[in-house]
């Protein structure tokens, strides 16, 4: 691997960006700019697996890109832009479909948990073949180092298995990404259901703090929890849970003051949102597009004119 490292990490823009997304990733992500080449993209194709209202789409993309920015992403120092302004990854998926094995997607335990929560034909061949289009948001860019959750692992390994199986066709084509795994944060739990991860979908609202959650807010979803943690009732000996959840409902919105602030100035202004989305998307697409053209000289594809 290179000293400086290319990395890339995305996130859709649905539900909300909440606690979990934050420490467990997204604070690692505004870190890794120091130190990485890093490319950080909101995959709305992927979030068209399940029905969306394409105003609130629209809105939730740009609403996302401000989050991000607010977080500590930077335009100079990142790439950053919308996964749909870059059609290269579109393109290659279907190129890389061609080298996935339907066996290998039936596998995947995502799209089987899904599956069995639904009946099998209204499962739409996109949320199937999902993980293609997540290899090609990867391999599109080269990328060395994709930080995913434990949840996400199993698709990466499927990347590798297909960049692995085009080179091994076709001479090296891919670099082949190894999985970052964040030690710290990784698995935030619900407010109200210790047992289940903090989600961005809207199952759990109480048990869900999202980052944009007003001080109000987020004092009633802690005073609300059921979460504990053993190791401070010594520093709480002698007072109630009321005592700790004051407390940290006080540190969690000083945590949280900056970013809110800063997201606050950038949602006045959506056209520097904008334009800062079609600086990254131009900038991915310069790479994009010569990893494309490799792959389309490799599979014998006609080049035009």
């Amino acid at each position: 691997m290179p000293a400086v490292a290319r990395v890339l990490s995305g996130i859709q823009p649905s539900g909300e960006v909440h606690l979990g997304n934050y420490i467990g990733a997204l604070r690692h992500w505004v870190a890794d700019q120091d130190r990485n080449d890093c490319f950080y993209v909101v995959v709305d194709l992927h979030a068209i697996t399940v029905p969306q209202e394409p105003e609130a789409l629209r809105a939730a993309t740009l609403d996302l890109a401000a989050i991000l920015l607010a977080v500590g992403i930077d335009p100079e120092r990142s790439t950053l832009f919308v996964q749909s302004h870059v059609h290269e990854h579109a393109e290659l998926a279907w190129v890389l479909g061609c080298f996935a094995m339907f066996g290998e997607l039936r596998r995947m335990t995502q799209f089987k948990d899904k599956a069995h929560r639904q009946r099998e034909a209204s499962v739409s061949v996109g949320l199937f073949s999902y993980p293609v289009l997540q290899a090609a948001d990867i391999l599109i860019y080269q990328a060395d180092r994709v930080p995913v959750g434990e949840d996400q692992r199993q698709h990466l390994e499927l990347t590798r298995d297909v960049a692995q199986r085009f080179n091994g066709r076709f001479g090296e084509t891919f670099v082949v990404p190894e999985a970052a795994i964040p030690p710290v944060g990784a698995r935030i739990m619900d407010l109200q259901n210790p047992t289940a991860k903090m989600s961005k979908s809207a199952d759990s609202p109480q048990g869900t703090i999202r980052v944009t959650d007003p001080p109000d807010v987020l004092a009633r979803k802690i005073k609300t929890a059921v979460t504990e943690i053993p190791d401070l009732e010594e520093a709480y000996a002698g007072k109630g849970y009321a005592d700790l959840k004051r407390d940290l409902a006080e540190a969690l919105v000083e945590f949280l003051r900056p970013l809110q602030e800063r997201y606050r100035d950038l949602a006045t202004d959506p056209g520097e949102i904008a334009r800062l989305l079609e600086v990254g998307a131009a900038k991915a697409q310069a790479v994009a597009s010569k990893t494309l053209a490799a792959v389309y000289e490799r599979v014998g594809f006609l080049p035009r004119g």
